[in-house]
């Protein structure tokens, strides 16, 4: 399955329980994927794999559709999981440049992996209705990847490029050195 087949798919198999997921205490919520190998249930990772759907030009309207639906129905539980999650991919962005950090050579070609988190960070700080209290350690962690930085082409699949800008997604344009 390719990365655009696993976002639909996780789309599919998300969007019908993002209400029992909001409503719940869960974090990362297990999806019911007959057999299916999909990541857990979170809102950053809704929105990323719908801009990646939309970037590929996927047709992902009634995916936005239904999410949107979902979000203003239940706005402050939406916000509030964001906040929670955005606190949790902080942390996990955070360990990822610790480990580079500490280990270049091992860690920096799992860069185009990684830098998922930074773009659910950007995502999901878009859904918050305060800058997050973790805004300054973002900010600390983006130089800490600017030090290291080897600007270059696009890190995800070509056809992405289009919806990850290069002035807002700066951190997809390159790698870490190693």
């Amino acid at each position: 399955m390719t990365a655009i087949e696993n976002d639909w798919a996780f789309l599919e198999a998300g969007i019908p329980e993002l209400e029992d997921y909001l409503l719940s205490n869960e974090l990362y919520w297990p999806l019911s994927t007959r057999g299916m190998s999909l990541p857990r249930l979170t809102i950053g990772g809704l929105l990323l794999s719908l801009a990646r759907l939309e970037a590929a030009g996927q047709g992902s309207l009634a995916f936005r559709a239904r999410i949107d639906g979902i979000r203003s129905r239940w706005r402050v539980a939406w916000e509030t999981r964001a906040g929670r999650e955005f606190r949790a991919r902080c942390g996990l962005w955070q360990a990822y440049l610790g480990d580079y950090r500490h280990n270049p050579e091992q860690h920096a070609d799992a860069y185009p992996q990684e830098v998922r988190y930074r773009v659910m960070l950007h995502l999901l700080k878009g859904e918050l209705p305060a800058p997050p209290a973790e805004q300054e350690l973002l900010v600390q962690l983006d130089n800490l990847v600017r030090a290291n930085w080897n600007p270059g082409g696009f890190v995800w699949e070509a056809k992405l490029q289009t919806g990850f800008p290069r002035e807002t997604y700066w951190y997809l344009y390159g790698k870490l050195k190693s």
